[in-house]
């Protein structure tokens, strides 16, 4: 077991370097719209993690994968609550089919960046990292990475933010919520993810409750009170 931990990491690390060469590829020299292209490639990531999971005995990022399944296609509900109750975001039309007012590859979409903090978060403790030092670094780079997304993706015109506060193309309201986002997601998973799988599909529901809460509250808070 010792032996194949760090072998799992250098190829997990070594998987999501040339699946990001793949993608950038795609979305910079592919004639498909864009709804298309990030439609295969959240399609691709699914299909090339899973059909390496079983040669490379990748049984923990295996189990990380199944329990965000569930949250990643809930995921849903939240952005259809900013673009179609509050008019925050808008995903304009790209040549895909939309889930309310929601493209439809996001449901697929939120399993990656959550798997690689989940899978960091885990390294950390495994590394006796403290359970608060874990959550302020999941925290962290939940802040990097999901305020990487939301600065860029306007550029593909997958999604923008509207009517709100920014810096940037970045929303200040969603910021907080993505901080707690990637920490509940990741304690959830430490906490649940050796259960019944019924049980981890509902902690999938109340994670995505929880952020649509956080979402509505720190929007009152920036936008309204602020």
């Amino acid at each position: 077991m010792k032996n194949r931990l760090p072998q799992e990491e250098s190829l997990l690390v070594l998987y999501f370097i040339i699946y990001s060469i793949i993608a950038g590829s795609v979305l910079s020299f592919t004639d498909l719209s864009p709804g298309w292209k990030l439609f295969s490639l959240t399609l691709f990531f699914h299909i090339s993690f899973l059909s390496l999971t079983k040669p490379l005995r990748w049984h923990i990022p295996f189990q990380i994968w199944k329990f965000l399944l569930p949250l990643s296609i809930l995921m849903i509900l939240p952005d259809w609550f900013l673009s179609e109750v509050l008019g925050v975001l808008v995903f304009p039309e790209d040549g895909f089919f939309k889930i309310g007012t929601v493209a439809g590859y996001m449901a697929g979409l939120w399993e990656i960046p959550l798997f690689i903090l989940v899978y960091i978060g885990i390294k950390l403790e495994e590394k006796s990292v403290s359970i608060l030092g874990t959550c302020l670094w999941v925290a962290f780079l939940s802040l990097a990475i999901f305020g990487a997304a939301e600065a860029t993706m306007w550029i593909l015109t997958s999604w923008y933010a509207q009517n709100v506060k920014m810096i940037g193309h970045v929303a200040l309201y969603v910021l907080v919520p993505e901080m707690i986002l990637g920490v509940t997601t990741y304690l959830a998973y430490q906490g649940f993810s050796g259960g019944p799988y019924i049980i981890q599909i509902g902690m999938a529901a109340l994670i995505m409750i929880q952020y649509t809460g956080s979402l509505a509250i720190s929007y009152l808070v920036i936008e309204k009170i602020f």
